[in-house]
């Protein structure tokens, strides 16, 4: 079990003592709790708790039925911030994913997937090697690719988001891509109705390169500042899931960033 020290009074009272100066010097003292007869009781309920289940998942009778009922209403009322922590999760990682996918076109240098590269053919016939100079268009269409397919899953994600902060992150996203509509037209890029992108393969590899530079390339392209609002969303999730906190089945609180944490790691 993990301590909230919003209800600083209630384990003031719980447990005695003072949370001044001795703050770090009582920590010996929670710490017994794990070993306690306290985690003994918890320990011992959840797993009368979870047999139940097993001894109903075999059983018919009117016990099992009724045991099942318990641990199923136990079980809802632990997880359902579970469920809206795994959504804001997948939030992050959809965001995280079109980040990556952004860095990949934006990257400069010899990393840059807009440098100019020189191939050697060979002609099987006559063995002439022929070598040519120019882009990787298969390289640049596969990265932009990548890009389109994790902005559409960001931005289904953010959509349905249960959290009017995730939702209004990823709106501002939605209407900066917006702005960009002739521009990413010119890449065999659309916007759907849907606010989803859908790309022309054909026509991205026939376009202008300068073109493509200036829509995915460098620190002031369209991919940088998708990237940017693509961060903002994910950081709007971590938010949401930081003011969420709950008791779990096995009895433990969870708080996210809570700077009192050091109780946690000892309980």
């Amino acid at each position: 079990m993990n301590i909230n020290f919003g209800n600083y009074g209630m384990y003031r009272s719980m447990f005695g003592g003072g949370f001044g100066s001795s703050f770090y010097g009582s920590l010996g003292d929670y710490s017994s709790i794990r070993s306690g007869s306290y985690k003994k009781l918890l320990t011992s309920y959840y797993a009368k708790t979870r047999e139940s289940q097993k001894v109903s998942q075999g059983s018919n009778n009117s016990t099992g039925t009724k045991s099942n009922s318990v641990y199923q209403d136990l079980w809802k009322a632990s997880s359902s911030y579970s469920y809206a922590g795994k959504a804001l999760n997948k939030v992050k990682e959809e965001t995280d994913d079109l980040s990556k996918s952004a860095a990949a076109l934006t990257a400069k240098g010899t990393n840059s997937l807009f440098n100019e590269v020189v191939t050697t053919t060979k002609d099987t016939e006559t063995g002439v090697q022929t070598t040519t100079r120019g882009y990787d268009m298969d390289a640049i269409t596969n990265a932009v690719k990548n890009f389109v397919s994790d902005y559409n899953t960001a931005v289904k994600a953010g959509s349905e988001s249960s959290s009017t902060n995730v939702k209004r992150n990823t709106q501002y996203m939605v209407r900066q891509t917006a702005i960009y509509e002739k521009s990413l037209a010119q890449a065999g890029i659309a916007i759907a109705k849907d606010n989803t992108l859908s790309l022309d393969t054909d026509k991205l590899k026939n376009a202008d390169i300068d073109t493509l530079k200036r829509i995915f390339n460098g620190n002031t392209s369209f991919a940088a500042l998708t990237s940017s609002r693509s961060q903002s969303i994910g950081q709007a999730a971590v938010r949401e899931a930081a003011t969420g906190t709950t008791y779990g089945r096995t009895g433990t609180y969870n708080m996210f960033q809570n700077p009192m944490s050091a109780w946690n790691w000892y309980l």
